[in-house]
């Protein structure tokens, strides 16, 4: 049985060798995102939101619509967003390993959890339940 053709296979995008700098200090940490998950547990679990600041908008690697697929690995598919948040939640500068899907491709990212960003790059409060980062800004009407 041969294997499948190159264009079947995704391509990998291995960042682990992103530099990141750890932060002094310990406690609560997570990577700077928001994730959403349309129809409840088992449906796949999207990128809403790349926190600017956090360690995910850092290693300039995650984008908004990726599809995560893997952390530290074990598969996503079939568990329910709280349980996936809580996963990528740990003590600061504990590394996570997460795999994206991007279109085609698979995009693997090792980032070191941060303390949530608020407002101005501050640190702020940690997340609320049922969040992997602060909640986004509310929405200005034009």
């Amino acid at each position: 049985r041969s294997p499948p053709a190159p264009e079947q296979q995704p391509r990998v995008i291995d960042t682990k060798g992103t530099p990141q700098r750890p932060l002094p200090g310990g406690g609560p940490a997570d990577v700077g995102l928001v994730l959403a998950q349309q129809g409840g547990g088992g449906s796949p679990i999207t990128v809403q939101q790349v926190i600017p600041g956090g360690p995910a908008a850092t290693s300039n690697q995650v984008r908004q619509g990726d599809t995560l697929i893997d952390v530290d690995g074990l598969d996503m598919v079939g568990r329910a967003l709280p349980e996936v948040q809580n996963m990528l939640r740990g003590e600061r500068n504990s590394p996570v390993t997460m795999i994206f899907r991007r279109g085609s491709d698979q995009v693997v990212v090792t980032l070191l959890r941060a303390v949530p960003v608020g407002p101005g790059g501050k640190p702020g409060p940690p997340p609320p339940p049922g969040q992997a980062g602060p909640p986004p800004p509310p929405q200005q009407q034009q």
